[in-house]
């Protein structure tokens, strides 16, 4: 499992050590962990752009590339696709009062919920496309949120092949940030009253019946995703799966948690199969 704690302080060079990705640039993609690493420093705003928080509870990381048009490609594409491949993504902020050099500082683990194209100077001075994503901690996605919680409870009402469209969903068109927001949070709880529903109450790992049920008469079982190291936010249908508490602790910790997930992989996607035929 990857560590870090919010705020803290870390050597970029031990980061790398540790888990792999590029040494050098903003994109770090190590080869043999499922994450994004998202490095942010003060260095944009020589060219007329700067990242950070907005009031709206966003993060605005600006996309890789100093000269000539940005593209949605390599590091950029990673990003906007995360979700979908499965990657969890952990920015970081280095060169601000407070870190010293070679240091980055750890913001948390992000969602990305969307980008927009912006235009700035390159390198050399020369006006570009410029892409600016826009990050929400995942934190934000909790079943504590009043948002979160009306949402959930709209979607209790709507049947199986409902759920998993709205899992799917996708903005077409660049959304306003409390747009953006009710969207990102609609997919998350989408995907995870999808993988409930589609338990029956049972776990999908062992087969064993939830082990109790909640104050609202619901079988326990949790939403884990089988690709990612951690759980919680939008996925894909056929990589989520609602599980037992002990499967759960296995699916994360145990010596053969690779081929656990493997196995769970397996099933999950033959029931995707069948329910679509």
């Amino acid at each position: 499992m990857i560590e870090l704690i919010p705020g803290q302080l870390y050597r970029r060079q031990e980061l790398h050590d540790r888990y792999g990705g590029q040494r050098q640039g903003g994109i770090s993609m190590p080869k043999n962990w499922p994450v994004i690493f998202l490095f942010s420093s003060p260095r944009g705003e020589e060219f007329g752009y700067k990242d950070g928080w907005t009031e709206d509870g966003f993060y605005i990381y600006t996309g890789e590339g100093q000269k000539g048009d940005m593209t949605l490609t390599r590091g950029n594409a990673a990003i906007a696709r995360h979700v979908e491949e499965g990657k969890d993504l952990h920015l970081f902020e280095s060169g601000r009062e407070g870190i010293p050099r070679g240091w980055v500082r750890y913001v948390g683990q992000m969602v990305c919920v969307g980008y927009e194209w912006t235009e700035g100077p390159d390198q050399r001075g020369c006006m570009r496309k410029v892409i600016r994503f826009r990050l929400m901690p995942v934190g934000d996605l909790t079943r504590s949120d009043p948002l979160a919680q009306e949402i959930e409870r709209t979607l209790r009402h709507e049947d199986l092949h409902r759920l998993r469209d709205r899992a799917l969903e996708r903005a077409e068109r660049p959304l306003a940030p409390r747009e953006a927001r009710r969207q990102i949070l609609q997919r998350s709880q989408a995907i995870r009253q999808y993988a409930l529903r589609r338990a029956g109450g049972s776990c999908e790992a062992c087969g064993s019946p939830a082990p109790f049920q909640t104050a609202d008469g619901e079988p326990f079982l949790e939403v884990h995703h089988i690709r990612r190291l951690s759980d919680g936010g939008p996925d894909h249908p056929e990589w989520v799966a609602a599980i037992c508490p002990n499967c759960h602790r296995r699916a994360h910790y145990s010596k053969d948690a690779e081929e656990f997930n493997r196995e769970l992989a397996r099933r999950i996607q033959e029931k995707e199969k069948q329910l679509r035929s």
